[in-house]
Formats: C-alpha cells, sequence, structure tokens
C-alpha cells in the first residue's frame, strides 16, 4: 500500500498503479485509476484543443491525491479487519463485525460499501460554496435512468458524455443565454442540457440533447424546477444555482478553466 507524494510534476503525470498501489480488500483499485484518467484526460485534451488554460492541470493532483490516499486507508483498514495477525485478535475481530452487520442501519452501511471515502474534491476547478439544493459542488453529478426524446434509454453517465454541460432542470437552459453568451460557452466546449421531468411538454420535442428523468430520481428531490448546474466532462459538478444565474454560472465555469477569448472550436453537436 503506498501512494506517490506528487501525482504530476511539470509535463509528467502519474495515474493508476504508478500513482498509487491499493490492497484488495474493498475492491477499488482499478477504480482509483479509472478516476485519475477521467480527471486528467479531459482537462488534456481541454488544453490541446485550446479551450482552456495549461494551469487546470495542476489541479489532478489537487483533486486525485487525497482521495486515493483516502481509499489505500480503508483498504488497508479492511485488511486489518479481514486478515488478523493472529487467532485472538481474530476472535475479537470477526466477532465485531459479525455483530456490527447483525444491526440493520450500521449492516447495511458495511455491506453496501458506504464507509469508503465520498469521491469529492474541495480544492480545484469548482465554484466553492454551499449549494441550496441537493448537489454538491466537486462531487460526481448523480446517476439516473433517463429516456430521450426519441423513446431511446440511458443512463445520466452516458447522456452526458464527455462534454462540459450547462444541464438545466424541467427548463431549456439555451434560452437563459443572449446569443453572445451561448457562443461563448459553445466556443470552450460547452453545450446546453435538457433534464425533464416525468412528463413534461418540453420532451415531447426531439432534440439531441433533451432527456427525461422516467423515475423522478432527480426531479425535484436533487434540484427543484427551474435550477441549473455545470457538469464536467468527467461528471463532477462545477457549480449549480437558480434560472436567474444562468450567465453567471458559465461565466465563473469559463474564468476557472481560464479559457482563450476566442478559441478554435466549438462543439456543435
Amino acid at each position: 500500500a503506498r501512494v506517490v507524494s506528487k501525482f504530476q510534476k511539470g509535463r509528467a503525470f502519474l495515474i493508476g498503479d504508478a500513482a498509487h498501489i491499493t490492497p484488495p480488500f474493498v475492491g477499488q483499485g482499478l477504480c482509483a485509476g479509472l478516476r485519475d484518467a477521467a480527471n486528467l484526460g479531459w482537462k488534456l485534451a481541454w488544453v490541446i484543443h485550446g479551450r482552456a488554460a495549461p494551469q487546470i492541470l495542476d489541479t489532478y493532483d489537487t483533486e486525485r491525491r487525497q482521495h486515493a490516499a483516502d481509499m489505500i486507508a480503508l483498504a488497508t483498514l479492511m485488511g486489518k479487519l479481514i486478515m488478523p495477525s493472529n487467532a485472538i485478535k481474530a476472535f475479537f475481530t470477526h466477532g465485531l463485525v459479525r455483530l456490527l452487520r447483525s444491526l440493520p442501519i450500521i449492516g447495511a452501511w458495511i455491506d453496501d460499501l458506504k464507509i469508503k471515502p465520498e469521491n469529492r474534491f474541495h480544492d480545484g476547478l469548482l465554484v466553492k460554496g454551499k449549494s441550496t439544493s441537493a448537489l454538491v459542488r466537486g462531487s460526481h453529478f448523480p446517476q439516473a435512468l433517463l429516456r430521450h426524446a426519441d423513446g431511446a434509454y440511458a443512463w445520466s453517465d452516458d447522456a452526458l458524455g464527455d462534454h462540459l454541460s450547462l444541464v438545466g432542470f424541467g427548463i431549456d437552459p439555451a434560452t437563459l443565454l443572449t446569443a453572445d453568451q451561448l457562443a461563448r460557452w459553445q466556443a470552450v466546449g460547452g453545450r446546453c442540457f435538457q433534464l425533464c421531468y416525468r412528463g413534461q411538454a418540453l420532451c415531447r420535442s426531439v432534440g439531441a440533447n433533451v432527456w427525461e428523468d422516467i423515475n423522478g430520481e432527480m426531479l425535484p428531490s436533487l434540484a427543484p424546477i427551474g435550477w441549473l448546474a455545470v457538469v464536467r466532462p468527467d461528471h463532477s459538478i462545477i457549480t449549480d444555482g437558480p434560472s436567474v444565474d444562468a450567465a453567471t454560472l458559465i461565466d465563473a465555469s469559463i474564468d476557472l478553466l481560464s479559457a482563450p477569448k476566442t478559441p478554435p472550436t466549438a462543439v456543435t453537436d
């Protein structure tokens, strides 16, 4: 069990097993490597395509190293519980675990691995501050089953894809921006994503980024109708707020990217 002191030095980056070695006891070693790749990959792409400044690459270490270290600490602890060093420790340790698992709330907490550290960062490419919705900035955008306007089904991770998205809850975000604001958003790789509540009329018209929350897992439990969230290509939440703040939300997100005023390419899909 080990983790390097830095995930980045200059233009060199370490990911996966090159950056951290995790004991197998919670099955999170591969997951940690995938999170590394997702976090760093989109940032490299945005810099290469001129949509963001190279300085955003410095946030890779900030956002990933602590979580990787926390997962290693949990795996090490679980190893000590599963494989005690002697019979006496095994008797007391395994007995305690059996007792805890017999308790409904604590047992479910252990069995569902809710003891593992939350995949969330407090510093990096996010707008600091607490949301008044159930969304958490710096954490992963929740997963839910969605239905496209053409009838196709997809999980929200797949529907969002590897885009920088302004997500509207029960509202079309594009209608909240001026033509200049929308063009500026698209120029840094941004797009608008419409998330409708079940049966909403908005979802009756076919559109590439129009999806319906068919099981009510997002609306209104996560955010009220009219709410917006900016979601990164790795599906971490940058910021969120009410629809009246649409321009402020995209401006703050673009400022975080330190993007050039006139990037060379725009998202058209």
